[in-house]
């Protein structure tokens, strides 16, 4: 899909580029003196023929900056998600366009019943659902994090599937449970969905992440994933996933400083295993909250790191995708601002991919209201990252003149029919009743939200072709069948 576009994306500087140097190079010494753990011998075989020192027995990765430098020129500076066999839902990540995207939970907010309880196989179906059928919506995270009601064995594949039958936006995927063949069977699955291997390949609809295990560890689990999503042609999505003052240091240069370094050390390992193969800088960098022990996402250094982050990745070259997300256990004004503030942060930062519509409370809890509601505040975004544009048919003196002084009026002037639509941003939910009559009767905004939500699932068609579902369908009675005798 088209992403938002204007003049204020990447218009937000928190370092300057001398402190983005100073940057680089406390975290090159981190990579030099200090290494990274190696839990996994093929990783270390990919850092040692990128020209790395292994020490303890392969268990300690030392990267030399020549070797840094050289993984990054082989990054591409933009590559593009494809929408699945739909090219007007293609994302272009590294151009300057703002993509917003769901994200994920393990309980949901049953807006028919008001309950809050475990997610299931429909609720999996239902989010595919809704998130196609927003119009600021770009990209799906998991609609859901777990299946509460499939086989623990393969619910990532039931997941997958139920996803991939009822959306064909771009979306993204992170290692899940580790079991024997989820790998190849979300690669399949992906394939049939792309229409086949090679069209995966030449057209990949979705990011694969990876992550180091902080601090400073090459975890075994995403080498495979690394592995995997290399081999299907799936663009990376690679973060560090520090938490301030736990994984990470208490300050927020430091964080930064060891965020760069962890990312950099799966840049190399990314382009020793395969050169040239697209990938993006991620931020998800939480700091603990030393009152609780949680991690805390809804603070202001998170979007501050993330933004940094977004410089980081700017001063390589290479795109940025981040995730938000709220510390609010339920959807009220605390998610709002929490979120609203992150969103404009990271689009002023040039962030491109924006993992934030739908949930709250640390990835544990999403709403399909909720949805629909920041699918709206995306629009705000969108209109906001547009700025003043500048040009003779908007300096309006014509009219200006044209109109006069009062009792001139617009209203009536072929100019604004032409442009208000275009200028102003007309929101679809948000109140902008006269106070009277307002207080007369009105529907509150949640209500609008869940009404929305219900009329769109009332009787959703999924926009994937039948002969693509019914192939689906077919591998994954295999695979239950293979994993629940």
């Amino acid at each position: 899909m088209e992403g938002f576009a204007g003049k204020l994306v990447g218009s937000l500087h928190p370092i300057s580029a001398e402190e983005c140097s100073r940057v680089h190079a406390a975290a090159v010494r981190v990579l030099a003196e200090g290494g990274m753990r190696c839990d996994d011998p093929r990783a270390a075989r990919m850092f040692e023929a990128a020209g790395c020192t292994l020490e303890d027995s392969g268990a300690l990765v030392k990267i030399p900056e020549p070797v840094i430098m050289d993984a990054l020129a082989k990054c591409p500076e933009s590559f593009t998600l494809h929408g699945r066999n739909d090219p007007a839902l293609d994302c272009a990540i590294g151009t300057g366009e703002v993509h917003f995207c769901t994200v994920s939970g393990r309980y949901i907010e049953d807006f028919r019943t008001g309950e809050r309880r475990q997610a299931t196989r429909q609720d999996a179906i239902d989010g595919a659902l809704l998130a196609e059928a927003l119009e600021n919506v770009h990209g799906l995270y998991k609609p859901v994090m777990w299946l509460y009601d499939q086989p623990k064995i393969c619910n990532a594949q039931i997941l997958v599937a139920e996803w991939m039958k009822n959306s064909n936006k771009t979306a993204t995927w992170v290692y899940n449970t580790g079991a024997e063949h989820e790998i190849p069977d979300l690669v399949k699955i992906w394939q049939i969905a792309a229409g086949g291997e090679a069209a995966l390949r030449t057209r990949p609809h979705l990011l694969g992440h990876v992550v180091v295990n902080p601090p400073r560890v090459i975890d075994i689990n995403y080498t495979s994933w690394l592995i995997g999503f290399c081999d299907a042609g799936i663009p990376l999505s690679i973060e560090s996933a520090l938490m301030g003052g736990a994984t990470g240091p208490a300050t927020l240069a430091g964080m930064l400083v060891q965020a760069t370094a962890e990312t950099l050390a799966l840049v190399v390992q990314t382009q020793s295993y395969k050169p040239g193969h697209p990938l993006a800088f991620c931020s998800f960098n939480p700091s603990m909250d030393m009152r609780t022990g949680l991690w805390s996402c809804g603070n202001p250094e998170y979007g501050t790191v993330g933004a940094g982050i977004s410089a980081m990745a700017r001063h390589y070259g290479v795109p940025c995708a981040g995730f938000g997300m709220s510390d609010s256990c339920e959807m009220d004004q605390q998610t709002a601002y929490e979120k609203a503030l992150k969103m404009y942060t990271y689009a002023l930062s040039g962030i491109s991919y924006i993992w934030d519509i739908g949930g709250t409370a640390g990835f544990n809890f999403v709403s399909w209201p909720e949805t629909v509601l920041e699918n709206e505040i995306a629009g705000y975004m969108g209109q906001y990252l547009k700025g003043i544009v500048v040009d003779d048919e908007r300096l309006a003196v014509d009219e200006i003149l044209k109109v006069g002084p009062l009792p001139g009026s617009y209203m009536a002037e072929r100019h604004t029919r032409r442009w208000y639509r275009e200028e102003f941003f007309i929101p679809e939910l948000s109140n902008r009743e006269f106070f009277e009559s307002w207080e007369r009767g009105h529907t509150e905004l949640q209500e609008k939200a869940k009404q929305k939500a219900a009329k769109i699932l009332a009787d959703p068609e999924s926009p994937v072709a039948p002969e693509i579902q019914s192939e689906i369908d077919d591998f994954l009675d295999f695979v239950i069948a293979r994993d629940t005798d």
